[in-house]
């Protein structure tokens, strides 16, 4: 009867470590996000956006977690748990892992941008090398055409008469 009670304090005690974890990561993840938002220079539209979806993962996240954790229930110990490892990130570790956020985050930048560099240097290339050339070809046609028109010279017959 006692080996019951203790496994089942084991269980409880197990689950509520697990969603202390699980508030230490969305505390953490919570403050890369701000340091990304400081470095990137977000708009006020941007940190809106990031902020719902920053949102949206981390309910779905809690959801899984105590999908996982407790079969979906939630208990004042997982609560507790969660809580806990909010108030562990914010009271000890915020700062000390500001500087490997700030890392993280540069990290994440630097990456981003030249990534995009690859993925969008067709279509600069293409823009460049075949439109910009294009344009300029079609509007010295625009520009010849006109001077043609004034001169009395009109290349295009007037479409209203009809000559039959």
């Amino acid at each position: 009867r006692y080996t019951h009670q203790i496994c089942q304090v084991g269980y409880m005690v197990t689950q509520m470590l697990q969603m202390a974890l699980f508030g230490w990561c969305l505390f953490f993840s919570a403050h890369l996000k701000q340091t990304l938002a400081s470095c990137g220079k977000w708009s006020f539209k941007g940190k809106m956006a990031g902020d719902f979806f920053f949102c949206l993962v981390w309910g779905i996240l809690l959801w899984l977690a105590l999908l996982t954790i407790s079969g979906g229930l939630v208990r004042n110990y997982i609560v507790f748990g969660a809580l806990v490892g909010c108030v562990v990130y914010q009271k000890f570790c915020h700062r000390l892992l500001a500087k490997p956020c700030l890392l993280i985050a540069k990290t994440f930048i630097f990456i981003w941008s030249k990534t995009c560099f690859v993925l969008l240097l067709p279509w600069q290339l293409c823009h460049r090398f075949f439109w910009v050339p294009c344009g300029k070809i079609f509007y010295k046609f625009l520009s010849e055409r006109q001077e043609l028109d004034e001169e009395g010279e009109n290349i295009i017959e007037n479409e209203n008469n009809f000559s039959t």
